[in-house]
C-alpha cells in the first residue's frame, strides 16, 4: 500500500516537473508585443493589399447581370422547375397528382380539368386547369421529377430568383411552361425538347413527348363514346 502511494507521488512530481519545463522553454514576449501595435499594423497593411487586387468573388445573377459575370450551373442541378411540352406545344402533364403526392414539402397544388380531344388528342383523358409551385415552401429536392410517370415536369439550372412580392414565388403552369420554352431555346432545343437529329437529350428514357400517356386501346374506344354522346347525343 505504501509503496502504490510512493508510486502516484512520483508520477504527480514528474508531471509537474514536466509542466515547469515547458513553461520555462516558452518564448517571452517583449513589452512592445505585448502592445499588439505590430501586429495590428500587419494586419491592416495584409487587408490594404487585398483592395487592389482583383475580386474573385461570384456576382449574383439576376435580369440585369452583365453577359461576363453570368455563372451557369453545370446539367444535373436542381434549379427552378419548369413543365414540358408535346409536339403541338401543349404541357405533357396529366394531372396524375404523382408529383403532388410525392413532395414532402407540399408545395404542389393541381386542379386537374378535362382535355379537349382536338388539342391533345384520344389518348388524354385530363390536363391540369391549375398547377401552381410554391417556391418558398419547395426544398429542390428533385423529387417530383422522379416521380412523374410522364417525364412532364422538370428542372432548370436556373438560381433562386429575388423578389419583393411574396405571391411572385407562386409558379403557376404559365410561368413554368416559359420556364420550358426559355431553357429549351438556352440548350437550342425545340420547345417540346427535340434537337437538330431527332432526339430528346433531357429526357431520361429519351422517349420525349411521343410516349403514349398509358391508356389501352379500350379507353380510346371509351373516350371517342363519350365525345359522341356529348356532341351528338347518341347513346
Amino acid at each position: 500500500m505504501v509503496e502504490a502511494s510512493h508510486d502516484v507521488a512520483h508520477d504527480i512530481a514528474d508531471i509537474l516537473e514536466k509542466k515547469k519545463r515547458e513553461a520555462a522553454a516558452e518564448r517571452k514576449e517583449s513589452w512592445l508585443e505585448k502592445l499588439y501595435l505590430p501586429e495590428l499594423f500587419k494586419g491592416i497593411w495584409n487587408a490594404t493589399l487585398h483592395i487592389f487586387q482583383k475580386p474573385f468573388t461570384i456576382k449574383y445573377v439576376g435580369p440585369n447581370t452583365a453577359e461576363k459575370d453570368r455563372h451557369e450551373s453545370l446539367d444535373g442541378y436542381r434549379g427552378e422547375h419548369y413543365l414540358k411540352r408535346d409536339e403541338n406545344g401543349m404541357e405533357k402533364c396529366v394531372a396524375c397528382y404523382m408529383c403532388s403526392t410525392a413532395c414532402p414539402s407540399e408545395c404542389i397544388e393541381i386542379d386537374a380539368d378535362e382535355a379537349p380531344a382536338e388539342d391533345f388528342g384520344f389518348q388524354r383523358f385530363k390536363r391540369p386547369a391549375v398547377f401552381n409551385i410554391d417556391m418558398l415552401k419547395c426544398i429542390y429536392c428533385g423529387y417530383c421529377v422522379e416521380a412523374c410517370p410522364k417525364d412532364a415536369i422538370g428542372m432548370t439550372t436556373t438560381f433562386n430568383q429575388p423578389r419583393y412580392n411574396r405571391a411572385d414565388f407562386i409558379y403557376g403552369k404559365d410561368k413554368l411552361l416559359s420556364n420550358n420554352d426559355e431553357y429549351m431555346k438556352k440548350n437550342k432545343l425545340s420547345p417540346s425538347g427535340k434537337d437538330d437529329e431527332g432526339n430528346y437529350p433531357l429526357s431520361p428514357d429519351g422517349c420525349g413527348p411521343d410516349v403514349t400517356h398509358g391508356m389501352h386501346n379500350s379507353r380510346v374506344a371509351e373516350r371517342l363514346h363519350e365525345m359522341s354522346e356529348a356532341m351528338f347525343g347518341r347513346k
